[in-house]
C-alpha cells in the first residue's frame, strides 16, 4: 500500500514537473529572439524638412522652437545605410606585390555632383566611361593610358570620403548624391549634412523677380523655377563604404563664417529695391550663397576585422573657405580633440580649403556652373570681366612661387616666409591620440609614386615642386598661378613617431595618386577637384 501511494506521488510529481518545464519552453519559444545589437540596425535616420520649413529657415536668422529642434536634429544626426549580416556588399581588398591585402580609400570633391554620370560611371564602370568621355581623338595614347590606370584604381576603392554632395537641388536634378552613388557602387553610406540652400531668390523661388525684357523674362522664370516636392535644399558630406559601416556620427565645427547673417546682410539694395537688370542680377547671384548651417566633421567606425581593434575609423570633413587659416587651424584642433580617445587606426580625409588666404579660389564659371541651372542665359549676361577675388591673390606669387608654392606645409615665418597654413599641419604632426600613436607625416620615397621625400609625400602625392595640386583656374598660365592644394589625406596607423622610418607601416599610407588626367579628360573636368586615393596595408609590409 505504501509502495502504491509513493508511486503516485512520484508520478503526480513527474506530471507536475513535466507541465511546468513544457510550458516554460512554450513560453520561451514564444518570445522575439534578440537581434545583433548593432548600431546601423537601431539608427533612426533624421526627419527631411518640409519646402514649408525651408522657406522659414530663409526668412530667419532664429526659427521659431520646433522647426530649430528639427533642424539641429538634422544637422546633428547622420543619415545612415549599411547592412549589418554579410551580402551583396563585399570589399575588394586589393591584394598588391610587397603590400598584401590593402583598404583603398578615395578622396573626391564632387562639386555637389553636377556631373553625377561621370562621377558614378568612373568609380564603377571605365569601359562606360571611355565611351562616354570619347578621349580617343583628344588625348595622347600616353595620357589615355594614365587615364586608364587611375580608372582601374578607383575600381578597387573600398571607402570613398565625398565633399560637397547635393540632396535635393535643382542643379543636380534633385538627386540624392549619396544615395545614388551608394547604390550605384554597391556601397554603405552615411551622410552629413553641411548647409541647407534657403535663398528665396535663386534657390526656391518663393520671392519673385523679373526683367524688362520679355525673351529674358521668360527664360529667367524657366531657370528659377522649382519643384517644391523634391526640393529639400541639402548641401553635405559623405562616406560610402564596403565595409560594413558600425556607427556614425557628426561634429558641428567651430564657426568661422555665418553663411546665413552675412551673406544675408550682404544682400544688396539693388534687390530689396528691386531694380533688376540681367547683368546686376547675374552678379547678385553668382556672388551670394544664402545657407543655414555650417562646417562639420562626419565621423564613421567601419568594420576591418584584420585590424586589432576589428575597427577603423573614417573622418570626412570640410573646413571653412571663407575665413582666415588661422580659424582654420582652430576647427581642426576641434576635430582633433574629439576623437582624441579614439584607438582605432583612423583616417582623415576632405577638402581643408588650404589657400592661404580668407577665400577660396575660384572662377566665374565655376560658379556660374554650381550656382545656377541655364547656364548659356546666365553666361549670356557677362557684359564686363568679373571675378569674386579680384588680382590680389597674384601679388604675393614671386615670393610663393619659391618658397611653399603648392605646398602648405611649407615652414612658416610671419612676413618674410609667410606661409599662414603651416601651423595647422604643424599641429597635426604634434598630435598624439590617448594611446599615445599618431599621423604619418614619413614620407618615404619607396612608398610613393613617383619617387619623392617629403612631408607627407606618402598619404598625398607629390610633384616636382611642391605637392600635386587639387584645385586649379582653367588657365594656368604653365602651371605659375592659380593651383592650389585643398584637399588632404591624413593617416594615423600604429606609430608613436610621426617621421620615425623604424616603426610599423601596417596600415600606413603608400603610393598616393592625385587623379588630375583622369579629372580633366573631359571639357571642363568632371569637378573642380580631382579624386585622390591612398593604399593602407592590412598586415606588415614584406617590402
Amino acid at each position: 500500500m505504501k509502495r502504491a501511494v509513493a508511486a503516485r506521488i512520484v508520478l503526480y510529481c513527474s506530471l507536475t514537473f513535466g507541465i511546468a518545464f513544457s510550458s516554460c519552453l512554450a513560453q520561451e519559444s514564444s518570445r522575439p529572439r534578440p537581434q545583433a545589437d548593432t548600431s546601423a540596425e537601431r539608427w533612426q535616420n533624421p526627419a527631411l524638412l518640409s519646402f514649408e520649413d525651408l522657406v522659414a529657415l530663409a526668412s530667419s536668422a532664429k526659427p521659431e522652437a520646433a522647426l530649430a529642434a528639427r533642424f539641429n536634429a538634422l544637422l546633428n544626426t547622420p543619415f545612415l545605410h549599411s547592412e549589418t549580416v554579410p551580402g551583396d556588399i563585399q570589399p575588394h581588398r586589393p591584394n598588391l606585390t610587397g603590400l598584401g591585402i590593402v583598404v583603398r580609400v578615395a578622396q573626391w570633391n564632387i562639386e555637389r555632383g553636377l556631373n553625377f554620370d561621370l562621377i558614378r560611371s568612373a568609380l564603377s564602370d571605365p569601359s562606360e566611361f571611355l565611351r562616354m568621355t570619347a578621349t580617343d581623338g583628344r588625348i595622347s595614347p600616353d595620357r589615355r593610358k594614365i587615364i586608364e590606370s587611375q580608372l582601374t584604381r578607383l575600381q578597387g576603392v573600398d571607402v570613398l570620403v565625398l565633399n560637397e554632395a547635393d540632396w535635393g537641388m535643382k542643379r543636380t536634378e534633385y538627386r540624392d548624391i549619396a544615395r545614388d552613388l551608394a547604390a550605384a557602387l554597391q556601397m554603405n553610406y552615411a551622410y552629413g549634412v553641411e548647409f541647407a540652400e534657403v535663398d528665396p531668390v535663386f534657390d526656391m523661388n518663393t520671392e519673385k523677380v523679373h526683367l524688362g525684357d520679355a525673351r529674358q523674362d521668360r527664360r529667367l522664370q524657366q531657370d528659377l523655377q522649382v519643384d517644391r516636392q523634391q526640393y529639400h535644399g541639402l548641401h553635405g558630406t559623405a562616406i560610402l563604404s564596403r565595409y560594413p559601416i558600425e556607427r556614425a556620427r557628426i561634429l558641428r565645427l567651430p564657426v568661422c563664417y555665418d553663411w546665413y547673417a552675412k551673406e544675408y546682410a550682404a544682400i544688396s539694395k539693388l534687390e530689396r529695391g528691386r531694380r533688376w537688370s540681367a547683368h546686376k542680377l547675374f552678379r547678385e547671384r553668382v556672388e551670394r550663397e544664402l545657407r543655414q548651417g555650417g562646417r562639420m566633421a562626419l565621423i564613421a567606425e567601419i568594420s576591418v576585422p584584420d585590424l586589432p581593434t576589428g575597427r577603423a575609423t573614417i573622418v570626412a570633413t570640410h573646413l571653412e573657405n571663407k575665413c582666415p587659416p588661422e580659424c582654420r587651424r582652430r576647427q581642426m584642433q576641434a576635430l582633433l580633440a574629439d576623437i582624441r580617445s579614439d584607438y582605432n587606426p583612423v583616417v582623415i580625409a576632405g577638402d581643408l580649403n588650404t589657400t592661404s588666404r580668407d577665400n577660396t579660389p575660384t572662377s566665374v564659371r565655376n560658379e556660374i556652373m554650381t550656382r545656377v541651372t541655364d547656364y548659356k542665359f546666365w553666361a549670356g549676361q557677362v557684359v564686363s570681366h568679373f571675378h569674386p577675388l579680384g588680382v590680389f591673390q597674384y601679388t604675393l606669387l614671386p615670393v610663393r612661387y619659391f618658397h611653399g608654392f603648392n605646398d602648405p606645409t611649407a615652414f612658416h615665418l610671419p612676413i618674410l616666409w609667410d606661409n599662414r597654413e603651416q601651423p595647422l599641419f604643424k599641429t597635426m604632426a604634434k598630435f598624439r591620440f590617448s594611446d599615445g600613436h599618431a599621423f604619418d607625416f614619413r614620407g618615404e620615397p619607396d612608398r610613393t609614386l613617383p619617387s619623392r621625400r617629403r612631408t607627407l609625400a606618402d598619404s598625398n602625392q607629390r610633384g616636382g615642386k611642391g605637392f600635386t595640386p587639387t584645385y586649379a583656374f582653367a588657365r594656368t598660365y604653365g602651371g605659375l598661378v592659380g593651383q592650389f592644394k585643398l584637399d588632404w589625406i591624413f593617416v594615423k596607423p600604429f606609430i608613436d613617431n610621426p617621421r620615425n622610418t623604424e616603426q610599423t607601416y601596417r596600415f600606413a599610407p603608400h603610393f598616393p595618386i592625385t587623379m588630375r588626367e583622369l579629372n580633366d579628360s573631359v571639357d571642363h573636368r568632371i569637378s573642380d577637384h580631382p579624386p585622390m586615393t591612398v593604399d593602407l596595408p592590412l598586415e606588415e609590409p614584406t617590402k
